[in-house]
């Protein structure tokens, strides 16, 4: 196993204090659970994918030892042509169900609580993009659903989801929940020798509309585009710990919801058509206004009156 992992390798395991900051540490920890305890390992759907120019890669699998089923995100560099483990997230997969009745006794905590304090600058960037991602979902969703082979593995069993389509409606799904997530612990983040993926992780605290707030780890892989970093695939696990152990987060207060951009005016209405004199037309400012047409009346003469008996005239002398 020596020759499968680099030095230094970061795991996060499943338990509270399962943090491993040296490949040494990390061996030492699988052999106990996998040699002493003679747990047999079966794989899921193991599913690796390799960064542009492969020389790095990503995977993503449901392990089940002795019965138990795992997580699993990791981070591989290929050196000389042999494949190694450059970092790892492992996570237990509890019902949601008893997580959240966990939650009423503050006994659900982040997987590795203690975490590294460790940002290399080459994932600054990755880093930045995650935290902006946390406060507004759709960030995530974006870069999630523009993927055919990214994927999102969530705490609870089975809640891992595949494909553009049912990633883009899952994150719709978190944005109309107010889905916020705020970081509650130390930031590790790192990216591979040949600076094709970053990895970040961290505790945080999801908050969303009618559900408690959730202490949970996030795990996330990043691949580089030009000079942007694209998220390809996210974790977020829990542990169940002793009562009490989730209390400080509590304290932590939920991060305001992203304000949505204002949506464009409407259209002016049309404006209505008006008849142009002879001077709009002709561009004459000058042009005297239109004479108006005089309509001659005819007067009918009148005609004398006919002779009668008051006509002197008429009369004989």
């Amino acid at each position: 196993m020596l020759t499968l992992a680099v030095d230094p390798l970061v795991v996060y395991g499943p338990r509270k204090t399962d943090v491993l900051a040296t490949r040494a540490d990390a061996l030492v920890a699988l052999k106990a659970v996998v040699d002493k305890q003679k747990r047999a390992v079966k794989s899921g759907d193991l599913g690796v994918v390799a960064s542009p120019g492969g020389r790095s890669a990503w995977a993503f699998d449901v392990i089940d030892v002795g019965g138990q089923p795992l997580a699993i995100t990791a981070i591989l560099s290929n050196a000389g042509d042999v494949w190694q483990l450059n970092a790892a997230d492992v996570a237990e997969t509890p019902a949601m169900k008893s997580v959240r009745e966990e939650l009423k006794h503050d006994a659900v905590v982040p997987p590795g609580m203690a975490g590294i304090a460790k940002i290399d600058p080459s994932a600054k960037l990755a880093v930045d993009k995650l935290t902006k991602g946390l406060a507004d979902q759709s960030i995530l969703g974006d870069d999630l659903g523009s993927r055919s082979d990214a994927v999102f593995a969530g705490p609870g069993a089975g809640d891992v989801v595949h494909g553009k389509a049912d990633l883009k409606k899952l994150f719709k799904k978190r944005v109309k929940e107010n889905v916020r997530e705020v970081a509650a612990g130390d930031t590790t983040a790192a990216t591979t020798a040949d600076g094709q993926l970053a990895w970040v992780t961290m505790p945080v605290v999801r908050f969303e509309e009618d559900v408690d707030p959730i202490p949970l780890r996030v795990f996330a892989i990043f691949e580089k585009h030009d000079t942007e970093w694209k998220l390809i695939a996210l974790q977020e696990s829990v542990t169940i710990d002793a009562p009490g152990s989730g209390a400080s987060f509590k304290k932590i207060a939920a991060p305001s919801a992203p304000v949505a951009a204002p949506p464009p005016p409407p259209p002016p209405p049309p404006t209505e058509k008006t008849t142009t004199t002879a001077a709009t037309t002709t561009g004459d400012d000058d042009a005297p206004p239109p004479k108006k047409k005089k309509h001659k009346h005819k007067h009918k003469k009148k005609k004398p009156p006919p002779p009668g008996d008051d006509d002197d005239s008429a009369k004989p002398q």
